[in-house]
């Protein structure tokens, strides 16, 4: 919604204008001066600048985006992405300060990207919501997220590994600074081996908070050598193995692979289910996970544990 200038003109001094539009950004709504693109299958594949103008993929949306953004590179664009029948593509590009919306009636509720994506150019501040990935390849992640992609977020996602394939991650994060993963799930028949992967140098001010992960052997993976993880958040997961082939419990809820005898990830308020539901390869591990977990609760061959306690 753009908000015309003249607004608040006999108001005060006209200040109600500069009082939206602050409002306007603060809430996350488009703000001023930015491009909306459209992808539907119904569309005609010219412009995107409306429904009836829509590009039929995802990927002619992003290419518009990305020189959108490389003319205006402080504007924020938005991109909404209209259900129907799967997207079969593989996506290899984000834009950058973009939001991209899966939108519509869909049959999962979802906009379905049925296809690897592999985001292999770093891209700053592109936000997805409500979007289903699955993977329709075997041992590769079902999304990668190449180094320096700094302020990238998922919202509302769901990452799939697609029925009989075997799926080495759900989501690959590289050394990224301010990434989030919120209330996203991750399934699949069987699920990923693992359920997110973070690998690389930099988690800086991170989050990966309230999604419910599903994963063979490992739910989150935090890769020997990523030091960079002051203020790393992750918070209210629910980490299990969900698997209709298989009754076997995670192995590790999450592992924390850092050798350096330090962590600087706090961890908190985890429902996990797994052998072992918090590891760390630092010499230091006891003492590193008792600094940074808190109200964590876990299943280990039928019995309930919190924060390492046995309570049942």
């Amino acid at each position: 919604m753009e908000i015309n200038k003249h607004i608040g003109e006999g108001f005060g001094k006209g200040e109600l204008y500069d009082v939206l539009v602050q409002l306007q950004n603060l809430v996350g709504i488009l703000p001023i001066g930015g491009e909306t693109f459209y992808v539907s299958q119904y569309g005609n594949n010219t412009t995107g600048l409306s429904w009836a103008n829509a590009f039929t993929t995802i990927a002619a949306a992003i290419t518009a985006a990305v020189a959108e953004n490389t003319a205006r590179p402080y504007t924020r664009n938005r991109i909404y992405i209209e259900g129907g029948a799967n997207y079969a593509e593989t996506l290899v590009a984000f834009p950058a300060n973009c939001d991209l919306v899966g939108v519509g009636t869909v049959s999962q509720g979802q906009v379905m990207v049925y296809g690897t994506t592999n985001i292999a150019t770093a891209v700053k501040n592109c936000h997805v919501y409500n979007l289903r990935f699955s993977n329709q390849t075997a041992s590769v992640p079902v999304v990668t997220i190449c180094d320096s992609c700094h302020g990238i977020e998922f919202h509302n996602c769901v990452f799939v590994n697609g029925d009989g394939n075997s799926s080495t991650i759900g989501l690959k994060m590289g050394s990224c600074r301010r990434f989030k993963v919120i209330n996203c799930r991750f399934a699949g028949n069987p699920p990923s081996v693992i359920g997110i992967n973070v690998d690389g140098i930099y988690a800086l001010d991170s989050e990966i908070k309230d999604c419910v992960i599903s994963a063979t052997t490992t739910g989150i993976s935090v890769a020997d050598g990523t030091t960079a993880d002051y203020g790393f958040l992750i918070k209210g997961n629910t980490i299990a193995r969900l698997d209709p082939n298989s009754v076997a419990q995670m192995t590790t809820g999450i592992a924390y692979l850092d050798t350096n005898s330090r962590i600087h990830c706090f961890i908190c308020d985890n429902y996990i289910s797994a052998v072992t539901y918090i590891s760390h390869a630092g010499v230091a591990s006891d003492t590193a996970l008792a600094n940074a977990t808190v109200g964590n609760r876990y299943v280990a061959a039928g019995d309930h544990y919190i924060d390492g306690h046995l309570i049942s």
